[in-house]
């Protein structure tokens, strides 16, 4: 258990601005951000990291703002899980995230976590997420220690998973990302975020600090369901966000599907599945995800299992739109 493993030495820094947080990013290259602390932690306790600085942003009261916003909402990125469950705004508006921010591990980790870690949540799979001594016994592997995928091991990348609950929601509500560094603000689309590259599953410089996600105002409406072992603590083995878009006289224009858990980054599908919906064709929609879709060897339940899983997710989804 990660609690009885020590943590390794390091300093730890609490900025109190933006701007005093970047300056110690650039001041410490090596250093990294610790928000809620719920995925950092442990993997420093199981040797995956061991950063001689930690910068806290704990104390950067303008990364816990939520603000209404003339195209829809402004998110900062320390808001934690338990907090966009009980906002309602979140919960008018974009009652899928609530519900996959209900989601994450257990009660006490969504006090913790922040929606901004869960974005740069570090990719992982079955034997990456795992003790020093369980590593090495392996010869440890290519994200860490060794040279050799246990994923796929005569490939030549990384395939550790992506899993972080948030995101295929994020990805259909057509969230924008703020980062700040050296050089200033920048806001990108969520979609451009991620890589296939599971060694560093994000597509961002060292010295950035993720600040907020913008969610414009849609007509579309998200459903959201996570597969997992066990119904808390798991990571998990499928997230499935499905979307149906409507016009203002409620008739059905298509949609788009969000999937993850799958590979080193979420897979969105708009062209193969939306005029599926728009027919109400819910079982091509979910056949049509079905064939894009395929796991990677990330987890102890067989991927061939998971992928006819995908089908299944889909449709059910998408039977709660329906309904």
């Amino acid at each position: 258990m990660s609690e009885m493993l020590p943590l390794p030495p390091f300093d730890l820094h609490h900025p109190e601005s933006i701007e005093e947080c970047i300056a110690l990013l650039q001041a410490h290259p090596d250093a990294k951000i610790v928000a809620g602390g719920t995925d950092l932690l442990p993997s420093m306790k199981y040797g995956l990291f061991s950063p001689p600085t930690l910068i806290s942003t704990k104390h950067i009261s303008e990364l816990q703002e939520l603000r209404p916003d003339p195209n829809g909402l402004q998110l900062g990125a320390s808001l934690t899980h338990l907090d966009l469950q009980k906002s309602p705004e979140i919960r008018e508006q974009f009652p899928a995230l609530a519900e996959a921010c209900s989601q994450v591990a257990t009660p006490t980790l969504q006090a913790m976590g922040t929606l901004g870690g869960n974005i740069m949540l570090d990719t992982r799979c079955l034997w990456y997420n795992q003790s020093e001594l369980w590593r090495n016994a392996l010869g440890g592997c290519l994200k860490c220690e060794g040279s050799v995928c246990h994923v796929a091991p005569k490939g030549s990348g990384c395939y550790a998973a992506h899993s972080a609950d948030t995101v295929p929601v994020l990805l259909l509500a057509g969230a924008q990302i703020e980062f700040i560094g050296p050089s200033g603000t920048r806001q990108v689309a969520l979609s451009k975020l991620y890589n296939s590259d599971g060694l560093k599953g994000t597509n961002t410089p060292p010295n950035e600090l993720l600040t907020r996600v913008f969610l414009p105002k849609s007509t579309g409406t998200i459903a959201y369901r996570k597969l997992r072992v066990r119904e808390s603590i798991d990571y998990p083995l499928l997230l499935t966000a499905v979307r149906v878009d409507r016009d203002e006289s409620g008739a059905c224009t298509g949609g788009a599907v969000a999937l993850s858990s799958l590979g080193p980054q979420p897979l969105l599908l708009e062209n193969e599945v939306s005029e599926h919906i728009r027919s109400g064709d819910l079982d091509g929609a979910a056949e049509a995800a079905y064939r894009t879709a395929m796991p990677l060897s990330t987890h102890n339940t067989p991927s061939l299992w998971r992928k006819k899983m995908v089908r299944v997710e889909v449709r059910r989804a998408l039977n709660t739109l329906f309904d």
